[in-house]
């Protein structure tokens, strides 16, 4: 019987990431007949029956290797033949395009971002050339849209700021959290006596507040010896890596794990289980103010109390379930209110955040409808 086979790429993502592997490549594994393959930034993923994993790229984020993983990409298309691809990155669009145009397949882009507006909207690269390359991933995206047969969106906010250069066909799939469901609402009091131990999750860059999170550890630290404070994950920008490194020198309150590297999502769910606070002390940006970080659902699915910054839509989930506290972090209150928040709190005393689940039947449906055919891809002349 001929396998329905279907192909999950990105270039910076791992290959065990935790949205195109653990929740989309997971989800569709479950399809009859259906094989899965990721390709990605190199990780330690094995395969499996159904499960199948390819490097295409290994290097630094400004590596001119980077240029050569959409060719490695369509190499791999060029030998599966999958009935569908699945593009997670604008860097892949073109090369998945000709594909489509010579071969034929379907072609589902999970935007896990708004790319234009992260390149314009943060310093990861000088005014000049953010801006070009802002406007050249706005150019392919609107270049291969007629050929685009399905969009999955990682947040509600890019049906409006994508409504230019995507079509009706779309789903909306939250990067909700993928694990157990609660039974019950479990009620959280942090103690007097114990160490504090404070999480910074995901991707380490200032446009996330990291540096926030260190001088409010740092703060909190002096005013009492028991706080100590995780950075966890993965920093992009080599430069900032190198700042943040530099900053938390002096302080071994301050433990970072990861950095230079991508971190497994398995280690990163450890790290929530064993930590009393989980910190979201973004900065306001244009790319980020209207998303709902994947740390907040993975935070409140283990009801891990959380001290966030300023933010509309986080706040709602927030008093929603009594998650936590929100604090200026551009103007930092004293320690010792901060404290008495955290200490003083019953968090956790109200709703169950199991309504925040991975909505994995959701996708299944949809991909079942519009995907899923007997039928041989089509020839597109």
């Amino acid at each position: 019987m001929i396998k329905h086979k279907i192909l999950l790429g990105s270039v910076l993502k791992p290959t065990n990431d935790a949205r195109m592997y653990e929740k989309i490549g997971k989800s569709l594994s479950v399809l009859p007949n259906t094989e899965i393959h990721i390709a990605g930034y190199k990780s330690s993923q094995i395969n499996t029956n159904n499960q199948f994993f390819y490097p295409i790229f290994e290097s630094r984020r400004m590596s001119v290797l980077r240029l050569v993983a959409p060719l490695n990409f369509l190499k791999i298309a060029l030998k599966l033949k999958p009935d569908t691809i699945i593009v997670s990155t604008h860097e892949l669009l073109l090369v998945t395009y000709l594909y489509r145009i010579l071969f034929g397949c379907k072609i589902i882009y999970d935007v896990q971002e708004n790319y234009f507006y992260n390149l314009l909207y943060t310093d990861t690269f000088p005014p000049l050339i953010k801006n070009i390359l802002a406007y050249w991933v706005r150019f392919k995206e609107k270049f291969v849209q007629k050929k685009i047969d399905g969009y999955l969106l990682a947040e509600r906010t890019y049906q409006r700021e994508l409504a230019n250069r995507i079509h009706p066909q779309i789903l909306v799939l939250e990067n909700k959290y993928q694990g157990a469901i609660p039974q019950e609402s479990k009620i959280v009091r942090i103690t007097e006596g114990q160490k504090i131990k404070l999480l910074y999750s995901g991707t380490i860059a200032t446009s996330y507040g990291v540096f926030e999170a260190i001088d409010l550890i740092i703060r909190l630290y002096l005013f009492d010896y028991r706080f100590e404070l995780t950075i966890i994950g993965y920093s992009p920008n080599c430069r900032e890596l190198t700042k943040v490194k530099n900053r938390i020198a002096p302080y071994p309150f301050i433990k970072l794990i990861g950095g230079d590297k991508p971190v497994d999502h398995a280690e990163i769910l450890s790290a929530i289980h064993t930590h009393h606070i989980g910190l979201l002390p973004y900065r306001f940006n244009e790319s980020t103010t209207l998303r709902v970080p994947t740390k907040l659902f993975e935070y409140l699915l283990n009801h891990l109390p959380v001290i966030c910054s300023p933010n509309l839509i986080w706040g709602e989930y927030i008093q929603k379930f009594n998650a936590g506290i929100i604090i200026p972090f551009s103007d930092l209150p004293k320690a010792t209110d901060i404290k008495n928040a955290i200490l003083n709190t019953d968090f956790y005393t109200q709703g169950n955040p199991a309504e925040l689940i991975w909505e994995e039947s959701k996708l299944l449906d949809w991909y079942k409808e519009h995907f899923l055919t007997t039928q041989p891809a089509e020839q597109i002349a």
